[in-house]
């Protein structure tokens, strides 16, 4: 006769054990992620780490979904840490709400009752982070996918060049549920038996399918020092970090003696310090120098968004720091005054008397007189691209305001300026007050912490610029800004449109000083760049600033001694810079020799796609555990429902 099978899913859950269960889960994870117990985390933490959330949600007990909810928030509130220093009373809604969808997700593995959990886990796992990934704000934050503590695990991380996050959160998911199989198939009861070949399948071949197309993506690169069949060395390029605290930044001070012209003489210092050895004259100076997220001082209008504040177009009443009306010499001088400092930089600068006051008036730096006469301060050939802020306008008519940009421009080597490449994703609360401007405790929050309710605006469509080198090549790079690190499209929706070289990333966050969230910064763009197989420039205010190269390594990194210069190395909320090239795709190959990876053509869909085939496996799932007659083993403490 055959032994019976044996689920411990008819077992009821305590709700302490239930919580414990889960919060193991999630501390797990928080330990794995970058930033906590070393700089790149230790993702294989993370293999199994789903393994006690699986095994606690497919059991049912009281108050199952409360203690699942409760845990869920708390091992949030553990990834969304990070926030303490900026928001902390943005923490218990960006981890209270979305840890529903996980409990959700609880309530509907509880109603399988045969399936392996090797299946099941990733399926409700996924379900639950498409949800948490696509629904809006004020209903998710998106921010924190499985797969992303996969970054460093370089032997796996290929395969996102196919599945993108989305495919590793899978992997690791199963492999969670595997060990929860396995621990039931080992502690069930004499003379029962359980599906562990089943669960070998399901937990193992998703983990044998990312390896295979990993390898596949490695070989496919050829990743060596000297370049490849497919890249080559590209763009010679110079970061410069300034390293200043969000207080300075944004203080609003004397933003020409706090931030520009310390950052210009960190910048011609650099230019001396870094060049290379085997090259002299202008060819050892780089094609572009980078500055980090809204670093130049002033704010940009085009001559549209100039017409239409003339013709009445003002900030939106509710909008600070213009709580009185704005008129048009300011308005005006905001745009003048960024100008003129990039002028500086080309030996184009118009208003000497601004200058002469400035430096007549104490601030001595030995680039002044260069100024002063017309004299440009970068070197010919070389090209600048800034982090800005602008102008823009929304709406028609009598309703048309203006509103806020928070974009990048390049300057090509003479000194002619691109138009604004715009941020895609917005910080809700922190660039923009919808539609959290509704909710007044969150209101007055971020006016304490900004100064501001933020006016923000993102762009639809992600830019792509033209940087033109000294030795006549062009180079098309994708532009994102801060937030849109954390994303998929930013980087996807170019190189779908067509050709792109190399992404840039200015970025500033030192809104969060030292956290761990300048890591998951750092794991989102390795995770990118292996995505696309493009390589990603991270330049930043305070750090990580990076280039990450196209299989998703770091190529070279900006770090300076710590306080054990023979051990220790930092590489957040410091000074410096970083001089590097930048891998590209093969130039005399043509485009055709590194073509847009599978996943660069399938993130709008695959996503969506994953979370809604967990969805359908739980539910098919439980309706077939509701019909079937099979043989269970059940324990006498049945009766609590599945719920």
């Amino acid at each position: 006769m055959t032994p019976p099978i044996w689920t411990s899913r008819s077992t009821p859950l305590a709700p302490l054990r239930r919580l414990a269960l889960v919060l193991l889960t999630w501390g797990m994870i928080g330990l794995a992620q970058p930033g906590i117990l070393r700089p790149d985390g230790f993702g294989h933490l993370a293999f199994f780490a789903i393994g006690p959330w699986a095994f606690a949600a497919s059991r049912p007990g009281r108050r199952a979904f409360l203690a699942e909810w409760l845990g869920h928030s708390l091992g949030l509130a553990i990834v969304f840490h990070w926030m303490i220093a900026f928001m902390p009373v943005i923490l218990a809604p960006m981890s209270i709400v979305p840890a529903l969808y996980p409990a959700f997700a609880g309530v509907l593995l509880r109603r399988c009752r045969r399936w392996p959990l090797a299946l099941l886990a990733p399926a409700a796992w996924l379900f639950a982070e498409a949800l948490r990934w696509y629904l809006p704000v004020p209903f998710s934050f998106g921010w924190f996918r499985l797969g992303m503590l996969m970054h460093d695990t370089e032997w796996i991380v290929g395969s996102a060049a196919w599945l993108g996050t989305w495919g590793l959160s899978w992997g690791i998911a199963a492999l969670g549920g595997l060990a929860a199989d396995l621990y039931t198939a080992v502690t069930r009861p004499q003379g029962t038996r359980y599906p562990t070949v089943a669960a070998l399948v399901f937990g193992l071949a998703p983990l044998l399918g990312l390896i295979g197309l990993s390898v596949v993506a490695d070989r496919s690169l050829q990743m060596s020092a000297t370049g490849s069949d497919r890249f080559e060395e590209g763009p010679d390029l110079l970061i410069v970090q300034p390293g200043i605290s969000q207080e300075i930044k944004a203080a609003r001070r004397d933003p020409l003696a706090d931030r520009f012209v310390p950052q210009v003489t960190r910048t011609l210092q650099a230019l001396y310090e870094t060049r290379p050895a085997d090259r002299s004259g202008d060819d050892a100076q780089p094609d572009l120098v980078l500055w980090g997220e809204t670093f130049l001082p002033g704010k940009l209008s085009s001559p549209e968004v100039q017409s239409a504040f003339r013709e009445g177009a003002r900030p939106a009443d509710w909008a600070w720091p213009y709580p009185a009306p704005l008129d048009e010499r300011n308005f005006m001088g905001q745009d003048a005054s960024a100008r003129e400092m990039v002028g500086a930089l080309f030996g184009q600068a118009s208003m000497r008397a601004l200058w002469k006051g400035l430096f007549d008036g104490g601030l001595a730096v030995d680039w002044a007189e260069r100024v002063m006469i017309g004299q440009r301060l970068l070197p010919p050939g070389t090209s600048f691209l800034s982090g800005v802020e602008a102008w823009t306008t929304v709406g028609e008519g009598a309703e048309r305001e203006l509103r806020s940009v928070n974009g990048v421009v390049l300057w090509d080597a003479m000194g002619q300026g691109s138009g604004v490449a715009s941020k895609v994703h917005i910080v809700p609360g922190g660039e923009t007050g919808e539609p959290l401007r509704a909710v007044p405790f969150v209101l007055d929050a971020v006016k304490k912490v900004a100064r501001a309710i933020p006016d923000f605006v993102g762009t639809d469509e992600p830019s792509v610029l033209t940087l033109l080198t000294r030795d006549g090549g062009a180079y098309r790079m994708g532009i994102a800004v801060c937030f849109d690190n954390a994303f998929d499209d930013p980087f996807t929706a170019p190189l779908a449109r067509g050709p792109v070289d190399f992404f840039v990333v200015a970025s500033n966050e030192a809104w969060y000083d030292d956290s761990a969230l300048m890591d998951h910064m750092l794991a989102f763009t390795r995770i990118a760049a292996a995505s696309t197989q493009r390589s990603i420039v991270r330049a930043t205010n305070s750090g990580i600033s990076c280039v990450v190269g196209p299989d998703g390594r770091v190529r070279a990194i900006l770090t300076v001694p710590g306080d054990d210069p023979e051990a220790d190395r930092k590489r957040k909320m410091v000074a410096g810079v970083l001089r590097s090239r930048v891998p590209v795709p093969r130039r005399s190959a043509g485009v055709e020799a590194a073509p847009a990876t599978f996943f660069v053509h399938a993130e709008r869909w695959l996503g969506p796609s994953m979370g809604g085939f967990g969805l359908a496996l739980l539910l098919l799932g439980g309706l077939l555990g509701a019909a079937s007659r099979g043989i269970v083993v059940k324990s006498k403490e049945d009766g609590y429902p599945a719920a």
